[in-house]
């Protein structure tokens, strides 16, 4: 099933570019948050678009995920109640016609958190399910349990840089290859990092077309993600990921746009558990307005599917170009 819809991310890369020559496509550089997840090397969401030639391009986003989901057998217990925060600093630069150059730099924060009311009155009102948020509001309790023995236990709030990573992107005629390798830096204990170093490999196209007169943007890009040997749930652990995204942007105003993008990859552990071990699919909504230099942007993310894609995600961020 994941192989499938990458192979049509992938045919949509190649379709969607088309031009050569086109401005700039943006997009919410949204990741999936599951504490379990995030500690691994899948790039933020991107487009084609690389940095101008002796440009600098500088982001800085926040994004709070907010989890409570409980999973069991007979012999495993799984557990993801909290809140995750992270503030990412990242860095790209045009150094060559062919080579951008990148650096992310995060930071993470586990807690019980503050959203779990407001979620639960996000959910009322359009009518999802609230049905794994019985338990009590706004605590910490992340776990993994397999006969008896506690594997992950986290339930109090802990915080630490995450692990660095390091990309590079080459622009082609039509496609751009963008390549990045998450380096150790992080704590595995800590659920900031999982103690090994990843590559990802991704294949990008972008298209422009209109539509009321303005700029719409559709990309597509698909990749593969090689898992170093990581220290949480070491014997559970995949070594290969595949993943995609489409999104859609629409030029509203000369300064204001708005966008929907669907994120998806495939399992990182061999379990039963699909809290951890199944496909995500996550879409996010939102809006950027452009001042100067300047691209703010806002959206919102929830799961599409029952998988392990968070349950519910807010992305802020501020792009600087220079």
């Amino acid at each position: 099933m994941r192989w499938m819809l990458l192979s049509v991310v992938c045919f949509s890369c190649c379709s969607l570019s088309a031009l050569a020559d086109q401005p700039p496509v943006e997009s919410f550089p949204l990741r999936s948050h599951n504490p379990f997840l995030q500690i691994y090397g899948l790039p933020a969401f991107q487009t084609a678009t690389v940095a101008a030639a002796g440009e600098f391009i500088l982001d800085i986003g926040f994004d709070i995920t907010n989890d409570a989901d409980e999973s069991l057998s007979e012999t495993e217990q799984l557990i993801i109640d909290g809140e995750t925060s992270t503030i990412a600093i990242s860095l790209r630069r045009r150094v060559h016609d062919r080579l951008e150059l990148g650096i992310s730099v995060p930071y993470v924060r586990h807690s019980g958190g503050f959203l779990d009311g407001f979620i639960k009155d996000w959910h009322d009102l359009f009518g999802l399910s609230n049905g794994r948020r019985e338990g009590p509001d706004d605590q910490l309790r992340h776990s993994y349990v397999s006969n008896g023995t506690t594997l992950v236990g986290l339930d109090s709030s802990v915080s630490g840089i995450g692990d660095v990573q390091l990309s590079a992107a080459v622009p082609f005629e039509k496609l751009t290859i963008r390549a990045a390798v998450k380096l150790p830096t992080g704590d595995p204990d800590k659920l900031t990092g999982s103690g090994a170093a990843d590559f990802s490999l991704g294949l990008y196209g972008s298209h422009i077309a209109s539509f009321l007169e303005r700029d719409l943007s559709l990309s597509g890009f698909a990749g593969v993600l090689a898992l170093g040997d990581g220290e949480v749930l070491p014997e559970l652990q995949r070594s290969v990921v595949p993943y995609g995204g489409l999104a859609l942007r629409w030029q509203a105003t000369a300064k204001f746009g708005l966008a929907t993008q669907l994120s998806m990859q495939g399992s990182y552990f061999d379990t039963d558990f699909d809290d951890i071990g199944g496909n995500s699919f996550q879409l996010g909504v939102g809006a950027d307005y452009r001042t100067g230099r300047f691209l703010w942007r806002f959206a919102i993310a929830e799961d599409v599917a029952a998988g392990a894609a968070a349950d519910f995600a807010m992305h802020l961020s501020i792009r600087s170009y220079r």
